[in-house]
């Protein structure tokens, strides 16, 4: 009978301490949220060619519930994206988007606009 008592102590005592561990220890989801700055960071790098691939997929594959005019500016990338990329371009084992002309247009323009937001508007 002292035994069964002992394993169950032992047996509650390591339960515990591993409910403990994770419980500290729990993964959070990541947290990205872009704003005005960032999307002209985001821009200047689609047009002089040095935005990561992955940068990229991750601004215009989430969806932007926070600010409309950023979501706006999600979907006319979007279309770009679907439009006038040409390829990918792996530099220094980095991938980077490449835009053709009209796209690099495009994505001035709304650098463009963006800016003009910034410097006028805030």
């Amino acid at each position: 009978m002292a035994q069964a008592i002992l394993a169950f102590l032992i047996s509650f005592v390591v339960f515990i301490t591993i409910l403990l561990f994770f419980i500290k220890h729990r993964q959070r989801m990541p947290y990205y949220q872009v704003d005005q700055d960032g999307c002209i960071k985001l821009l200047q790098e689609a047009i002089s060619g040095s935005l990561l691939e992955r940068d990229w997929h991750v601004f215009i594959g989430m969806q932007v519930r926070y600010d409309n005019e950023i979501e706006a500016l999600r979907l006319a990338c979007l279309e770009v994206d679907d439009r006038h990329v040409i390829n990918t371009v792996t530099k220094n084992g980095k991938v980077y988007m490449v835009f053709s002309k009209q796209g690099t247009l495009v994505l001035q323009d709304l650098l463009d606009h963006w800016q003009h937001k910034k410097d006028y508007l805030a």
